[in-house]
């Protein structure tokens, strides 16, 4: 019915030709409107789906998280209207989510300005306290193997792969591993180095939170490097991002795979670190196992799907011709 709505525009990106408007996960629901789209629009189409199918949609569960310029999020949150036209502002039980405040969603913490270490806090915590317990009963070296795994592997990957793991967790996580595994000793019988290696190398094939937070990176540089259908939504958004800080003579390229073209995204400074951290490590995975373009033979017709500017066909050495057009008469 959403999608059916005239009235309902929902987001879109540039590049992507599906509209994005609603994403369903057994009894979560998304909704992403617009700016120009009213709240009121929302519940006449949820009551006439509840009367039709006998459902009940729980209101009280409700959650806003407004998206766009720091000026709109705080009418929303001023107003409680999401557009300055619904005649009604939201329903005391709905929760709009300031800056700085997370709200969970199929176990990823989001929000606007939000510190990406919060999310991490309560799960540290309790891979620490659950450590603690099992390290009451004593369990061999090969034993402590088995319950890094089950406990920091399992507490940890998906949250590493939906939200991605700061460095400062990284590493509290290597010491709270470094501690189970030695008592807490302040000489270690072995370092940890040797520990990740498999049996037969003479380790014992221990958690490596650090390789394993890489080749979840690497994940998200595949996916991002697909550019057959199955291009995911959140890819666009990535081109749009990087494209931002393309060189002042470039435009047109927001929807493009910089991969595809021969200008390179900051490395360091105000431009680096204003990308999304998880772009910055996508980036820096990339750089770091020399991921780029090649192809053994590309048709004619590929060719010319390539961005014409910044070519990765050109030669090095080959300069855009600089042409001064004629001023216009009167």
């Amino acid at each position: 019915m959403f999608r059916d709505s005239p009235k309902i525009d929902g987001f879109k990106i540039p590049g992507y030709t599906r509209q994005v408007l609603i994403s369903l996960f057994a009894d979560d629901t998304a909704l992403y409107l617009k700016k120009s789209d009213r709240y009121a629009d929302v519940t006449d189409i949820l009551d006439r789906w509840c009367d039709a199918s006998g459902a009940k949609f729980n209101i009280n569960k409700t959650e806003v998280i407004p998206i766009g310029s720091e000026e709109h999020r705080n009418r929303v949150i001023t107003t409680r209207r999401l557009h300055e036209d619904d005649p009604h502002p939201l329903p005391t039980d709905i929760r709009i989510a300031p800056d700085g405040e997370v709200t969970r969603y199929l176990g990823a913490w989001i929000g606007n300005n939000i510190d990406d270490v919060s999310p991490w806090e309560v799960t540290l915590d309790k891979v620490q306290s659950t450590l603690a317990r099992w390290a009451l009963s004593h369990p061999t070296l090969l034993g402590k193997q088995i319950i890094v795994q089950w406990i920091v592997g399992g507490m940890t990957q998906y949250l590493a792969k939906v939200q991605g793991m700061p460095r400062t967790i990284e590493d509290a996580l290597v010491k709270i591993i470094r501690n189970f595994i030695w008592d807490g000793a302040k000489s270690l019988s072995l370092s940890l180095e040797n520990l990740y290696l498999p049996i037969e190398a003479g380790g014992i094939g221990l958690l490596d939170i650090t390789t394993q937070n890489q080749a979840i990176t690497i994940t998200w540089l595949r996916d991002y490097l697909d550019l057959s259908p199955k291009h995911p939504a959140w890819a666009f958004i990535v081109d749009v991002l990087i494209n931002e800080y393309a060189p002042a003579d470039i435009i047109g390229l927001e929807n493009i795979n910089v991969f595809l073209q021969t200008w390179e995204p900051p490395k360091r400074g105000p431009k680096h670190n204003a990308l999304p951290s998880y772009v910055r490590e996508m980036l820096k995975i990339a750089c770091t196992h020399n991921a780029s373009f090649a192809a053994l033979h590309l048709t004619h017709n590929l060719c010319t799907q390539l961005p014409a500017w910044h070519h990765l066909g050109a030669k090095k050495t080959t300069n855009a011709p600089v042409v001064q057009l004629p001023e216009c008469g009167p």
